[in-house]
């Protein structure tokens, strides 16, 4: 049997920084698979055009604390980057971690 754990990320960014939160995300999402994560989805929420959505699959637990602790630290080289275009910072990020047995 072989576990995967879902990770899902939701935060509000500022207007003013939506092309550089864009270009961000952009090279986030090229360097995930880096740290193992796998089907990755960035996205707007539906209700708000502020809000969006990151969500991917990690192969362990370790991957997910490891990427969780890296995603919210404002000295990462590249992750720390969206702490000035988040709504509050990366400590408002919503994280929800959810493991699955296939």
């Amino acid at each position: 049997m072989k576990n995967n754990v879902h990770i899902y990320m939701e935060y509000e960014i500022k207007q003013n920084f939506k092309p550089q939160y864009k270009q961000i995300m952009t090279n986030i999402r090229e360097t995930l698979p880096h740290y193992g994560a796998f089907n990755i989805n960035w996205e707007k929420a539906e209700d708000d055009s502020n809000r969006y959505i990151e969500s991917f699959l990690v192969p362990t637990e370790s991957h997910f604390h490891v990427l969780k602790r890296l995603r919210m630290s404002r000295r990462h080289l590249l992750f720390g980057l969206l702490d000035e275009c988040i709504c509050g910072g990366l400590q408002d990020i919503n994280l929800v971690c959810l493991k699955t047995e296939l």
